[in-house]
């Protein structure tokens, strides 16, 4: 055992100290290959440890041996062979929670390595390179797709079945990401339905009108930071799921209305439904019980408990859009994000993270009409909403189950998030002069907990709508 131990600490070391010299895919080719069944935490973590731990210089040391679209080709190939192994354990039933876990990490570790990168080279040549707003433009160079997929036009030739897995550009979609046990980039969940002329429809649930089936075109033109396109294996069960949660809610779209969100993250009844919940209520339905996605869910309790309650959570484990990247039944298609909003989202991403660290360290609470929008939401918009005459101007906007709590808090969360951001962004910005890139994760997170302290003896802007619970 001591050996061992030994071994993997040593690995770790040579692993960290090499990264900068050798390249990435010679620093984590080690650990890929060391990948297995049996063998699956300690080199997972270890390809984290590595990229977590990267600093400015080793971006600028690798960017001058390769070339951007090279560096991202190979995190590419690094993503779809731990894909692949992970597919590979689940066929031999031998896929753990805590291997699961530990790739979910190490895939989230990659994508954040490909978002700096990716912001460098918009930086660079955002003057004489193309960066299309959405993974669906015809001749998008920035995609990624799966060679079993290399010659399928995503826009023209979606399945019945496909999954959108997709990040907003909102602060709630940057909560909503981070909600779970784990922190993770995706927010939003699709479905896709080809009805029998060939059109396209995406079936989901939003917060501000519940489930709705639009366009494929509408969906595009939300502009999301990030897309992945998934395809069960079973490809007829899909398209028998998306055909079935389609009827359901175009039915009742057209007759009762829209069908509630769920704010509750509740799989176990399904009158109202959240985005996640629209696939996985479609496949079980499709096959009788037989299908559960995803494999392995997340506990929303684990992590900010009291935020959790907050936004009344009911359940315990739940299934957040990103699960269904350690579901190896879904085989990935295609990855893309847009280049020109990395910083943007990595900033809301730093936001909210540090502020449920606040929450679980220090007692931070969003508090009630402390910001205009939550003034507005809940005094103004949530009472108008529910006056005959005039609830058709909040439809589109406000959700009739959306409790005056709830959406009173959202309001400090836009406020406080912005708040954050904008002093985040100075920072980046004179990062990037000095160095020629911004602040990284850690960097970020240890700036934001500069203005937090900051703020405690200072103009206490952020403690008037997010401070320590009083005791």
């Amino acid at each position: 055992m001591i050996r061992k131990v030994f071994f993997h600490l040593v690995l770790l070391w040579i692993l960290s100290t090499s990264f900068a010299f050798a390249g990435i895919r010679d620093a984590l080719k080690s650990s890929v290959d060391a990948l297995s069944a049996d063998n699956c935490e300690v080199p997972a973590r270890n390809i984290s440890h590595v990229l977590n731990a990267l600093v400015p210089e080793d971006y600028k040391s690798e960017l001058k041996e390769k070339s951007h679209d090279a560096l991202l080709a190979e995190l590419w190939d690094f993503k779809l062979t731990i894909l692949s192994k992970m597919k590979s354990f689940y066929t031999h039933e031998k896929l753990s929670r805590d291997c699961s876990d530990s790739l979910r990490g190490t895939l989230w570790s990659i994508r954040g390595t490909e978002d700096i990168i990716h912001d460098d080279y918009y930086r660079n040549y955002k003057d004489s390179v193309k960066f299309p707003d959405n993974t669906f433009s015809t001749g998008n160079i920035h995609v990624r797709k799966n060679p079993k997929f290399s010659q399928v036009d995503l826009k023209a030739e979606l399945k019945s079945g496909d999954v959108i897995l997709t990040r907003g550009n909102a602060y709630t979609s940057a909560a909503i990401s981070n909600l779970g046990e784990f922190d993770t980039q995706f927010s939003h969940m699709s479905v896709v339905y080809r009805d029998p002329t060939g059109q396209l429809f995406t079936v989901e649930a939003h917060i501000e009108v519940g489930s709705f089936v639009r366009p494929l075109q509408d969906h595009i033109d939300d502009k999301n930071f990030r897309a992945m396109i998934y395809r069960f294996d079973n490809e007829e069960l899909a398209a028998k799921a998306a055909e079935f949660i389609y009827q359901k809610v175009k039915r009742a779209s057209d007759t009762t209305g829209n069908i509630l969100y769920d704010f509750g993250f509740d799989l176990d009844e399904n009158k109202q439904l959240f985005c996640s919940e629209i696939v996985s209520h479609a496949l079980d339905v499709a096959s009788e019980g037989k299908v559960k996605i995803p494999l392995f869910q997340s506990s929303l309790i684990k992590r900010k408990v009291d935020f959790v309650r907050l936004l009344e959570l009911r359940p315990d484990m739940s299934f957040i859009p990103a699960d269904i990247e350690v579901d190896p039944r879904f085989t990935v298609v295609s990855e893309w994000r847009d280049a020109a909003k990395v910083k943007d989202s990595l900033q809301k991403d730093a936001v909210l993270q540090s502020m449920f660290r606040w929450h679980d360290a220090f007692g931070y609470r969003l508090v009630q009409a402390s910001s205009r929008d939550s003034l507005i939401y809940r005094n103004v918009a949530w009472p108008l909403r529910r006056v005959p005459f005039l609830k058709k101007y909040f439809v589109d906007k406000l959700p009739l189950n959306m409790s005056r709590k709830l959406i009173g808090y959202f309001g400090v969360l836009n406020a406080v998030g912005e708040l954050l951001q904008k002093k985040l962004s100075v920072a980046d910005d004179k990062a990037i002069a000095e160095r020629a890139m911004p602040l990284l994760k850690q960097e970020r997170y240890t700036f934001l907990d500069q203005v937090r302290v900051e703020d405690l003896t200072g103009k206490k802007k952020l403690h008037k709508m997010y401070r320590p619970k009083k005791n």
